[in-house]
């Protein structure tokens, strides 16, 4: 019932006129690379796992204190899928 209900609503905002982020269903066919790096900035060494789309981050997680997730909008720095 969620997946219906979801589906209602996404129909109901595009009839808006409201734009979305739905990137189509030519993304099963663009090629993604996964990676990860441990990161020293801290004593926490976290494993951050990240996410890209035709050579550009698109997602990354796993860091304890926001530095990378937080960071996707801003040029690309140490670490990362290379």
């Amino acid at each position: 019932m969620g997946a219906v209900g979801a589906a209602l609503l996404a129909r109901e905002t595009v009839s808006k006129g409201i734009p979305t982020r739905f990137k189509g269903f030519g993304v099963a066919d663009m090629e993604y690379k996964a990676g990860s790096f441990e990161c020293d900035g801290c004593p926490n060494l976290c494993e951050v796992i990240e996410m890209a789309e035709a050579g550009q981050i698109i997602a990354r997680w796993g860091d304890r204190c926001g530095k990378w997730a937080n960071a996707l909008s801003a040029p690309e720095v140490a670490g990362g899928i290379s």
